[in-house]
């Protein structure tokens, strides 16, 4: 390329070069995104400062359609510009003209190649499929290339390229320039646009170099007005993305999750907490790209452990172990913050003489209080029903642990609801403790004065409370009305009257050709929904395979986190 354009040869023209390609590349710029703007009625994510596509799987193919257009117009208008010495308009139309003809050659090569992959991946079992398939990938790549060279040849009436000129055009065109921006798919708009003008300028060069003919000098045109038109075309997907034109919530991610998350919360004034398996995250920012990680506290493996995370960013970890034989069973609690975990034990019965059913599972949670104490939530297994009780330990130790009893009723048949995740606890802003278990049909409540739990209260009846919620069987349930709620992994989160829930969503994959080993993966887009007297729904990102468990917590001024085990989410 360098050679091409040097401006001491006679016969090479970069100016003609850059003033066909310049507009070309603003062309492909802008265009896609202004059918993104207008020709879609999904919501544009806007994920890192950058805009991704909405999932219409027809306005995306336009999309390919369009930029594929507009390159073969690029290389063989800018081809002839340099060849011909021609003007931008004049090399345009040239492109125009050629495109159905260079379009069926192409197509045709993409086909052939299609289905001779497709025969191989059918007919061969074993070794030799990933090597067969690699070369037919290759071959067919080199067979389009030389069909592109041979019809470049053809308009400007030069000698029918080699195979050498094919691998040449392959390597320096294609090969090099995808390494070289490999792992850049983040780059901003004007980064992106500088990057194509460089790659199509040398497949200028490269498939203008064997035709490059000394015939004299022409004038040159002017660049500026190639210059103004990328700008503007620049300006236009950049401040559509960081003027946000389209009023879409800013979304922000971070590649690397805790593969063990079991709970999250945004404690007002702090950064997130994320309770981990083995320990805790107290994030030093809101994505949490830095933080302290900690260990201990107990394993909360879930259907074995709880976690939760207090008003004071302190994670508290429950678990019932032990046997009546070692004077059990007790609760393994923890309570770690940003300088460790500290782990105790305490029995669930205030005395041995307490009976206890071994056939049904005790459930136990934690919370921490505003004030720094630790409150357990049991419900103590007892012949035929649950005896509930409340907890309160001044430190993590408990050696004086005041124990509140506060309701009994009737345990109800085996219902299919997984044990170990019945029971909750909450410690209010004022130090109010409010748990609740799932009895089978139905939650029941308790709650009782902060500090010395007197006065306390159960739920006259048991069913949900009007301001609870309920996402199941594909609908968010909230009090006496629903609203449809879809997609896989759903997890909720209630903060003041706007229930928030996340799901995945199946998706497409984005267009093109795509090579995969197996059956192919699925695609999810992962939303959150705004629930208030109505829901709305915000695209956040795509991933592929299995659906993955998330975790939702919410800041107080409204923002949303999401944690997968591939990565977290923010969503502004």
């Amino acid at each position: 390329m360098s050679s091409l354009l040097a401006p001491d040869k006679p016969g090479l023209r970069p100016r003609h070069l850059f003033a066909v390609v310049l507009p070309v590349v603003a062309a492909m710029v802008a265009v896609p995104a202004l059918l993104d703007l207008a020709g879609s009625d999904q919501r544009q994510i806007i994920l890192d400062n950058s805009a991704d596509p909405p999932g219409d799987i027809v306005l995306a193919w336009a999309k390919l359609l369009v930029l594929v257009a507009l390159w073969l117009i690029g290389l063989v208008g800018g081809v002839w510009a340099v060849v011909r010495g021609a003007g931008p308009f004049a090399s345009w139309w040239k492109g125009i003209k050629q495109l159905p003809i260079f379009a069926l050659g192409l197509i045709a090569a993409a086909g052939g190649t299609a289905l001779a992959t497709w025969a191989i991946a059918g007919a061969v079992i074993g070794p030799a499929t990933l090597v067969l398939l690699i070369a037919v990938q290759l071959l067919g790549a080199l067979v389009a290339v030389r069909i592109l060279l041979a019809g470049i040849a053809r308009v400007v009436g030069g000698p029918r390229p080699s195979w050498r000129q094919a691998i040449l055009f392959l390597l320096g065109g294609v090969v090099l320039p995808a390494f070289l921006t490999y792992g850049l798919l983040r780059l901003d708009v004007p980064a992106v646009a500088l990057v194509m003008i460089v790659v199509l300028a040398a497949q200028v060069s490269l498939a203008a170099a064997p035709h490059v003919r000394e015939t004299g000098e022409s004038r040159p045109p002017r660049l500026w007005p190639a210059v103004l038109v990328l700008v503007v075309a620049v300006l236009i997907p950049y401040g559509m993305t960081k003027l946000n034109l389209t009023h879409e919530p800013p979304i922000r991610f971070n590649a690397h999750g805790p593969s063990t998350a079991v709970a999250v919360a945004w404690p007002a004034g702090r950064h997130p907490v994320i309770a981990t398996v083995g320990g805790a995250w107290f994030c030093d920012d809101d994505l949490c790209e830095t933080f302290t990680d900690v260990s201990g506290g107990g394993p909360a493996v879930p259907g074995f452990g709880t976690a939760t995370v207090g008003p004071d960013g302190a994670v508290i970890k429950t678990a019932v172990t032990g046997g009546p034989d070692q004077g059990g069973p007790f609760v393994q609690y923890g309570r770690c913050v940003r300088e460790g975990c500290s782990m105790a034990w305490l029995p669930v019965r205030a005395s041995a003489r307490e009976k206890i059913d071994l056939t049904a599972r005790t459930e136990v949670a934690g919370a921490s209080a505003p004030d720094g104490a630790l409150w357990l939530f049991v419900a103590l297994s007892i012949p035929g029903k649950y005896k509930y009780s409340l907890i309160r330990c001044a430190d993590v130790p408990c050696t004086a642990p005041q124990r509140h009893d506060i309701g009994v009723l009737d345990r109800t048949p085996s219902d299919g609801y997984s044990d170990g995740d019945r029971a909750r606890l909450s410690i209010g802003a004022d130090g109010r403790p409010s748990a609740s278990f799932w009895l089978g049909h139905g939650i029941v409540r308790f709650t009782c004065d902060p500090v010395t739990c007197a006065a306390p209260k159960q739920s006259d009846e048991v069913v949900g409370p009007p301001d609870s919620y309920l996402v199941a069987n594909g609908e968010l349930r909230r009090g006496e009305s629903s609203v449809p709620i879809s997609g896989e992994a759903v997890a909720a989160v209630a903060a003041g009257s706007t229930v928030y829930v996340t799901s995945a969503l199946p998706a497409r994959a984005t267009p093109g050709f795509h090579l995969n080993f197996g059956p192919e993966p699925q695609h999810w887009l992962q939303v959150l929904w705004r629930c208030d007297d109505r829901c709305t729904r915000t695209p956040l990102d795509f991933y592929s395979g299995d659906a993955r468990k998330s975790l939702l917590a919410v800041a107080p001024d409204g923002r949303a986190l999401i944690v997968r085990d591939d990565g977290i989410v923010l969503s502004g």
